[in-house]
């Protein structure tokens, strides 16, 4: 089918800009869905078959899986974790996810258990920082232009999925795909506190990805350094030490004292010849 191919890549943006707010993850999670899901449905239609490079129903379970994972990450990031109750609660969500997905893909439950389940953490979460600061938190603009349209924008996609695709799929699935690519665009922070500021901010990139480079303020203070030469120690040669920079336990022999210029009264000149070792 061309038109639910072709509305899947709506998730690009989504991915472009979940990606300049500094969500990387997020955003390779919404290239993945767009990926999958615009393969597995030009493999529905005859004309576009060719594409189908993995079975049936691989792609679809993949499809599939995208768009729930999706909607997991996107709430998690709306709940602003901290370190490292973040990254364990996502990743709780991407291993159930896939056996829920696994066992059924045609459920409420593959929707409504990940929505669910994020919704209530973020409300345990939001209403303790309320009992602490005795105030709104987050702010009144975050419920009035982020958590209201986001909701509002995933229950009518939700709806368009589940009860209105019997009218017209190619048409109502399209506006499925956009409503929810609105609504993950909405609902997303407007910045990644954990992706740094200035020189220090991450950048996606395809040598980010393949682990190709260092941080911006990294490699620039590594183009105002001047070239040091590089050193010939290696793992077949031994560091030669210095002897007077080697530090020594054993007690060494007296250093050499000149005589005094005049002579000590009541010593002469033989004694001290004799004290310094002459003849």
């Amino acid at each position: 089918m061309l038109l639910p191919t072709v509305s899947s890549l709506v998730f690009l943006p989504a991915a472009s800009v979940a990606a300049k707010r500094g969500f990387h993850m997020e955003s390779m999670v919404y290239f993945f869905t767009m990926f999958f899901t615009a393969i597995y449905h030009a493999c529905d239609g005859p004309g576009l078959s060719i594409l189908c490079f993995m079975r049936y129903d691989i792609l679809e379970y993949f499809s599939v899986y995208g768009t729930a994972l999706s909607m997991w990450v996107t709430l998690i990031a709306l709940g602003d974790f901290d370190e490292p109750q973040r990254s364990t609660i996502t990743m709780f969500g991407v291993l159930t996810i896939a056996v829920r997905i696994y066992q059924d893909r045609w459920g409420y439950g593959i929707y409504s258990g990940p929505i669910g389940s994020a919704v209530f953490i973020i409300m345990v979460k939001w209403l303790q920082k309320m009992k602490q600061l005795r105030a709104v938190y987050p702010e009144k603009t975050v419920y009035t232009q982020q958590v209201g349209p986001g909701c509002c924008f995933g229950a009518l996609a939700l709806m368009l999925r589940f009860y209105f695709e019997e009218w017209d799929y190619a048409y109502v699935h399209s506006f499925y795909h956009l409503s929810l690519a609105v609504s993950f665009v909405l609902l997303l922070p407007k910045k990644n506190r954990y992706a740094g500021t200035g020189q220090n901010a991450a950048k996606l990139s395809c040598f980010t990805l393949c682990c190709c480079t260092m941080s911006p303020s990294t490699s620039k203070e590594k183009k105002t350094e001047k070239p040091k030469k590089k050193s010939s120690r290696t793992v077949w040669t031994v560091p030669m030490e210095k002897p007077w920079t080697r530090g020594c336990s054993t007690p060494t022999l007296p250093l050499y004292n000149p005589p005094p210029s005049t002579p000590v009264k009541g010593t002469s000149i033989s004694k001290l010849k004799e004290m310094n070792g002459w003849k």
